[in-house]
């Protein structure tokens, strides 16, 4: 089946920058402040002054053989949902912004429980957008809870798997045995995917490290997401980022498979060129989309599942640039097939979410999946002998061949306008920003999530009462 592809490094470059990547951890090594990690690495008979670890190559190597090369992931009931690895692309809101813009709105806002559970009720409508993620920081709840608050609201909203993330140690904790409330054995059912981040350049703090080793040891799928700044906490250089994001990637999965052997482990990032300039992060930029492009292939080259930040804007509203980008970083993202993709809805450096640009990119993702899955080269699609039997001045609008192919072979968009110009003289029609808007409106009166069962629903209400009177550990 034909079906569009992209290509940027050669098989060569790929070995050099692993080769390197080997030699920083070897030679220069990774900061971990984490007692327990420094000791699974000492066990492993890495090399370990301060806090500073050195990892051989051999060891490296072996944990990449132990890492899986698919995740499958499960719905809210337990069904088989989406497989991460290969060629399979699923969209996800990108995770923890700490604003959101409304309609019509020039000034983003902090984010409530109540802006949470609308945008999960709207991703849980959405076609083309497949996974969950906890997309916003609710701003009405202590800091200390606002984690786990987050897997809450999208647990009772939603049967789509999520990615999310803890911002604490006993966030982990928490957050599994709600986990374990509604789906039960998540090891054996994955349904969450966490996000775990090194602090560039070559460091791993305390709370990220200890979430990833609690993480590998329960069996929860672990998304390594760097995080290179290219010009400010890594090489300004697109090599010399792609070469530290490589090591801190491997670094992360080293840490996984030393916890529990076989540990299910995607390899992602979010890089961003600092803007010299302005001093913002931007994620979309040509520079960005090139060493992501890379990281992508490197993962792919090993066997890896693959995450990355695209299909968003670092525009700060829904205009020109926002759609630009979208459609310009999504694009990329399903050539290279990558498995998650990050980003829909999101606005201004990864800072924002926003409600109508989640429908919005809802259409560029049927968009893009449509022009992912190709077309079929056969006997029946060729149509010959309905060409033939056409003939010169008819028309295929009647056909049956047509009637059979058409909703297979042509993506219908929800938003964008492909009316006439009298539709909208008659009012039928309307600018996408506001027929999105309308949308949105819509789906979060209508839209009904299959709700929890009874019980479930009501020992995971207690759970979460519980977090509020309980003293945090960390």
């Amino acid at each position: 089946m034909p079906a569009p592809s992209l290509k940027l490094l050669e098989r060569s470059d790929i070995e050099i920058i692993h080769e390197k990547a080997l030699e920083i951890l070897e030679k220069t090594g990774v900061y971990i402040d984490n007692e327990e990690a420094l000791k699974l690495l000492s066990n492993a008979e890495a090399t370990i002054k301060g806090k500073v670890v050195k990892i051989p190559r051999d060891l490296v190597e072996y944990c990449l053989k132990s890492t899986p090369s698919r995740v499958l992931l499960y719905d809210r009931k337990g069904r088989p949902y989406a497989e991460i690895g290969g060629d399979e692309v699923y969209f996800d809101p990108g995770s923890a912004a700490t604003k959101i813009l409304d309609y019509g709105s020039t000034e983003p806002r902090s984010p409530t429980l109540n802006d949470l559970a609308k945008l999960v009720k709207l991703v849980d409508a959405l076609k083309n957008i497949k996974l969950q993620s906890t997309a916003l920081v609710p701003s009405d709840v202590p800091i200390r809870l606002r984690d786990r608050v987050r897997l809450y609201i999208v647990l009772k909203n939603t049967i789509k798997p999520v990615v999310t993330g803890a911002f604490s140690v006993d966030g982990v904790y928490d957050m599994a045995k709600m986990l374990e409330i509604v789906i039960g054995d998540y090891e054996k059912k994955p349904y969450a995917i966490f996000d775990v981040c090194p602090s560039p350049p070559l460091k791993w703090s305390y709370i990220t490290s200890q979430n990833l080793i609690d993480c590998a040891k329960r069996g929860i799928p672990i998304e390594i997401i760097p995080m290179p700044q290219l010009g400010a906490t890594s090489p300004v250089t697109i090599a010399g980022s792609l070469l530290q994001h490589h090591a801190e990637a491997l670094s992360g999965i080293v840490l996984a498979q030393l916890a529990r052997r076989g540990s299910p482990v995607i390899y992602g990032g979010s890089p961003c060129e600092f803007c010299m300039r302005y001093g913002t992060a931007n994620i979309v930029s040509p520079e960005t989309l090139l060493l992501s492009t890379a990281y992508i292939e490197i993962a792919k080259y090993f066997g890896l599942p693959t995450h990355a930040y695209m299909a968003i804007s670092d525009s700060k509203t829904l205009d020109y640039q926002a759609g630009v980008e979208v459609s310009l970083s999504g694009i990329i993202a399903v050539l290279k097939r990558v498995n998650v993709v990050s980003g829909p809805g999101m606005l201004e450096f990864e800072n924002t979410q926003s409600l109508e640009k989640l429908v919005l990119d809802n259409d560029v993702c049927g968009y893009l999946l449509r022009l992912l899955r190709g077309f079929e080269i056969t006997e029946e699609t060729l149509a010959v002998d309905v060409i033939s039997r056409v003939g010169f001045t008819g028309t295929f609008l009647k056909e049956r061949h047509t009637v059979k192919h058409l909703r297979k072979e042509h993506y219908f968009p929800k938003v964008f306008d492909r009316s006439p110009r009298y539709y909208w003289k008659i009012g039928k029609s309307r600018p996408a920003l506001e027929t999105a808007h309308l949308l949105v409106d819509k789906i979060i009166r209508e839209h009904e999530p299959e709700p929890l069962p009874l019980d479930i629903e009501k020992e995971l209400d207690k759970f979460y009462e519980s977090m509020f009177k309980k003293k945090p550990t960390q």
